[in-house]
């Protein structure tokens, strides 16, 4: 009996197939990846066709099948994650009216005004920010005015798949909606974005059983009908279950397209500053999740590669580890698709300063691994401050890989870092949610105890030059503020 965990992504969808009885549960059997891509109307836009996600399915399950040597038959369960913060409108039917704005789409800027947002943050743990689902929610509907619900990008295909409207309440925290106390969606904050509860999924646990695949379903995957369908959940989640994180001791980057860095607590954790850098949200597997739900990290890098000319990571990593630490002067502010730290500033973007005559590229992609790490080093001091454990940093996804990038890392934050087992750990994570779900595991946290530990591991180094710049990035945007105003104010 086999699992398939799906990680939709910002750039593609990705499978893993995984064994799902006995001591080779989770072993991965095979893995194949279908990219699709993201358009950007104007700048502070970024859209998906919801019918691409959809057309990458079958073959990303059929070449993990493949790869594994098994057969459609085989599979018992799939399980979802997939990115945050997105918004899909739909019709009855649960087919696309809209594209999805991602993420990375800031155009509800005004929609995420609020009257009073302490008490929205006091609800829900949320900063009143653009990215998240219920501003980009009241901007869809003046758009597609016909539309019956809205969907995140996971219950989206869940809803595809099984014809069953379901969230997890650990996506749902990130709409700005659901009241943390509670699991429940708020009817106050459902009133004050003018929301019915019916336009959202109904919210149900990860694990439990959306439905079996519908016609529809096995045609989109490729299996067939019948096969168990879990809830799942969103990709900042699912990367830390996929590493073996499923209790608090170390703080978590997620390096993708955008980054993650969170960690777990034992209980609900509110960032009490007068603007919070870190969002709280419930865990999968018991607990929460304290996080900065990121910022452009890999794709910034790629962005930077491309503007030098460059045509891989190899020759971007080789290029910043010519440059000495401190990139002699040159600072990066990652906020390409606004700014997530120190502050929080939608609206703000990204700043290359320093620059002079004597500087080359080397300077610069150095300047832009290290901003990124200073990013980083502002959300792990704010949860030290709030007693969320971080003893140590375990690196997850594609930006894992880079040894330059963890040793800057490392000397930047002043932690050890560890490499998680799995780069690509949110399907790992996915899978995990399948196998309780067909009942090959009694739950979350004791099928981590099965994840291969850390690999790699990268001590602090020369922390001195490292602590300078970071001073010289902290004088710099306190300097850039006032020139990051607020578009409704």
């Amino acid at each position: 009996m086999l699992v398939v965990g799906i990680d939709l992504g910002t750039q593609s969808v990705k499978a893993v197939v995984c064994d799902g009885e006995g001591d080779a549960a989770l072993a991965v059997r095979g893995q194949h990846t279908v990219g699709h891509a993201t358009h950007h109307p104007a700048p502070d836009q970024a859209e998906q066709d919801p019918r691409a996600w959809e057309a990458a399915l079958a073959p990303a399950i059929g070449g993990a099948l493949a790869a594994a040597g098994a057969s459609p038959g085989d599979v018992a369960a799939i399980a979802i994650a997939g990115q945050l913060d997105g918004c899909v409108a739909v019709d009855r039917a649960g087919a696309p009216l809209s594209p999805a704005l991602i993420w990375q789409d800031r155009r509800a800027v005004g929609d995420a005004a609020c009257s009073d947002p302490r008490r929205l943050f006091a609800l829900t743990g949320q900063v009143a920010d653009p990215g998240h689902m219920a501003p980009k929610l009241r901007w869809l509907r003046r758009a597609f005015p016909t539309a019956a619900r809205f969907h995140q990008p996971v219950s989206y295909l869940v809803e595809r798949l099984t014809g069953e409207a379901v969230i997890d309440p650990a996506l749902a925290s990130t709409t700005m909606l659901l009241e943390l106390a509670t699991g429940a969606w708020s009817a106050e904050l459902l009133e004050a974005f003018e929301i019915r509860a019916d336009e959202l999924p109904a919210i149900r646990p990860a694990t439990a059983i959306a439905g079996g695949l519908t016609a529809a379903g096995a045609r989109l995957t490729g299996l067939p009908a019948g096969v168990r369908v879990a809830v799942g959940t969103g990709d900042d989640f699912a990367a830390p279950l996929g590493a073996g994180i499923a209790r608090p001791g170390p703080a978590v980057c997620v390096i993708g397209t955008a980054e993650v860095v969170g960690g777990l607590s034992a209980h609900p954790v509110l960032d009490a500053a007068p603007e919070p850098m870190v969002e709280t949200h419930g865990y999968p597997a018991g607990g929460f999740f304290v996080e900065n739900p990121g910022w452009l990290s890999g794709g910034a890098v790629r962005w930077a590669a491309r503007m030098l000319g460059l045509a891989s990571d190899a020759e971007f990593d080789a290029l910043a580890a010519g440059a000495p630490p401190g990139a002699a002067g040159v600072t990066f502010v990652p906020a390409l698709a606004g700014a997530m730290t120190p502050v929080w500033r939608p609206w703000a973007r990204g700043t290359l300063h320093g620059l002079a005559a004597g500087h080359d590229r080397a300077h610069v992609a150095r300047a832009v691994l290290e901003g990124l790490a200073f990013a980083a080093r502002d959300v792990v001091a704010r949860l030290a401050a709030l007693a969320v454990p971080t003893d140590e940093v375990v690196l997850i996804g594609g930006g894992a890989r880079s040894a330059v990038w963890s040793q800057i890392r490392a000397d930047v934050l002043g932690l050890p870092h560890r490499i998680a087992a799995h780069a690509d750990a949110t399907p790992i994570g996915a899978a995990m949610i399948a196998l309780v779900a067909a009942g090959s595991a009694p739950d979350l946290a004791r099928l981590a105890a099965r994840v291969p530990p850390p690999t790699r591991s990268f001590a602090p180094g020369d922390t001195a030059a490292a602590a300078e710049a970071y001073a010289r990035y902290r004088r710099l945007v306190d300097q850039l503020a006032p020139l990051a105003t607020s578009p409704w104010q």
